[in-house]
């Protein structure tokens, strides 16, 4: 099996709890999004918030 990953992103793994890995689910299913998506989208949030407040 071969998975392709496009050459500008990096797959990566992470442990979570199952409370928190089933909130990452039902968040992401109802936005309509991937969990990629959805993460990468927060993290996108979190970086512009924090430059603001510099």
């Amino acid at each position: 099996m071969v998975i392709l990953v496009s050459a500008d992103k990096k797959r990566i793994m992470v442990t979570l709890t199952k409370e928190v890995a089933d909130n990452l689910d039902k968040i992401a299913k109802e936005m309509g999004l991937s969990k990629s998506a959805l993460i990468t989208l927060w993290i996108n949030e979190n970086r512009k918030e924090s430059e603001q407040k510099k």
